[in-house]
C-alpha cells in the first residue's frame, strides 16, 4: 500500500472529486474521542508525569526556571519538561509494544512467513488458533467517508463465522484493559462501517467501492500486550456506534462556531474606559505595584472613582503597558475598538 500524504496536523490529504486542492480528513480516531470520559486517561498521564519526574528529578530543578504557568515562555519549557517526564517513565512503550503486534498480524495475514519473536508466540499462537475459519477480504485498508469528511484504517475486514455470514469490521487492541474504551471502540468501528470508499493514495481519485458488509455489528480482538498470550472478543454494536458517530460530528460542528458570534460583551458605560479601568484593577490586585500604578497615573488622567479622562487615553495605555511588562502581567484583551495587529499608539 502506498503512503497517504498527509497535512500539517497530520490529517490524511483526501482528492476532490470536483477537482480543485486536496482536504484533510480528519482520522476516525479523533472523531471517536469527543464524547470520551478522559478522566482516568488524565489520572494516568498525571501518574506518568510524577513517575518520570522522580526517575530523572534533574527536570525538577529545570522547572524552578519558570516564574509562573502563564508566558509563552514558561508554557514552552513545563511543557517539555512534562514531555521528558513521560519520556523518563517511557509512556510510550506499551504503544510501541502493541504496535510491533499489529504489524506481525498484519503480516500474518497477508501470507508472509514471519518469525515471530519469543515474547509474541503465545498471543501469536492464540490468535492463529481463534481465527483458522476467518476469511479475511481487506487488510489495513483505509476507508473515507466524503459526507463527513472522514478517514481511517481498520485493522481488517473480515468474514467471522462466530459472527455471522457477512464481512464485519475487525480491529485489535492490544492494552491491558480495555473495559473503559467501549463506547469509543464503538464509535470508531462504526464510522469504519459506514464509510463510503475504500481509499488507495496513488490512484487518480483513490477511490474504490466500499465491501458489501454488515454494518450493525463489529468486532474488538483483544491481545493483552501483557496478559501471557489470553485472547477475548469482544462483539459491538455499531447501530448506536453510529449514533454516538453522529453526535460526535455535531459537536465538532458546534465547536467551530466563533465565540464573537455566541457572546456579546455588555459595558456599562465608554468600552475603551471600561477596559482601561479593568487593566487598572488587575495591576491594583498586586500589592507589590500600587505603589508604581500611583506614581504613573497622573491627576489628568482621572481616576477609578470619578472616571478616567479619555483625552489621554494614550498616555493612559502606555503607563499600562509599562506596569504590565514591568510586573510581567500581560493583559489578554485587546483594545475593543483598534483592529487586530494595530499598533499602540505613541503618546508625542
Amino acid at each position: 500500500m502506498s503512503t497517504v500524504e498527509r497535512d500539517r496536523w497530520g490529517r490524511p490529504l483526501i482528492p476532490n472529486l470536483n477537482g480543485g486542492p486536496a482536504t484533510g480528513y480528519t482520522r476516525v480516531t479523533t472523531i471517536s474521542e469527543v464524547q470520551a470520559d478522559r478522566f482516568n486517561l488524565e489520572k494516568w498521564l498525571q501518574r506518568q508525569t510524577v513517575f518520570g519526574l522522580t526517575l530523572n528529578p534533574s527536570l525538577l530543578t529545570f522547572a524552578q526556571r519558570a516564574t509562573d504557568n502563564k508566558t509563552k515562555a514558561n508554557k514552552d519549557l513545563l511543557n517539555g519538561i512534562v514531555e521528558d517526564a513521560h519520556k523518563s517513565a517511557k509512556s510510550s512503550q506499551r504503544a510501541e509494544e502493541g504496535t510491533s503486534l499489529h504489524d506481525i498480524l498484519y503480516r500474518l495475514q497477508s501470507g508472509e512467513e514471519v518469525d515471530v519473536p519469543a515474547r509474541w508466540q503465545r498471543q501469536v499462537s492464540e490468535w492463529r488458533r481463534v481465527t483458522a475459519d476467518w476469511t479475511f477480504i481487506n487488510l489495513e485498508q483505509m476507508v473515507i467517508s466524503d459526507t463527513h469528511s472522514y478517514a481511517g484504517t481498520p485493522d481488517a475486514i473480515a468474514i467471522v463465522p462466530a459472527v455471522g455470514p457477512d464481512p464485519i469490521i475487525v480491529d485489535y487492541k492490544t492494552g491491558s484493559s480495555i473495559d473503559l474504551g467501549f463506547r469509543e471502540m464503538a464509535t470508531q468501528l462504526a464510522m469504519y462501517a459506514n464509510a463510503e470508499w475504500l481509499y488507495e493514495h496513488g490512484d487518480v481519485l483513490g477511490r474504490q467501492p466500499m465491501t458489501v458488509l454488515d454494518k450493525t455489528v463489529g468486532l474488538i480482538v483483544h491481545l493483552d500486550a501483557e496478559g501471557g498470550g489470553a485472547l477475548r472478543q469482544h462483539k459491538l454494536d455499531l447501530v448506536e456506534g453510529w449514533k454516538s458517530a453522529l453526535r460526535s460530528l455535531e459537536i465538532r460542528e458546534w465547536r467551530k462556531v466563533k465565540m464573537s458570534v455566541l457572546t456579546e460583551v455588555v459595558e456599562d458605560g465608554e468600552p475603551v474606559e471600561q477596559w482601561l479601568r479593568r487593566r487598572i484593577m488587575r495591576i491594583s490586585a498586586v500589592p507589590e505595584a500600587i505603589e508604581y500604578l500611583v506614581s504613573a497615573m497622573a491627576p489628568e488622567y482621572g481616576n477609578l472613582s470619578t472616571g478616567l479622562n479619555m483625552a489621554h487615553e494614550n498616555s493612559i495605555i502606555e503607563a499600562l503597558d509599562k506596569l504590565e511588562d514591568a510586573f510581567q502581567m500581560p493583559f489578554p484583551e485587546r483594545h475593543p475598538t483598534r483592529p487586530k495587529g494595530q499598533r499602540k499608539k505613541k503618546t508625542s
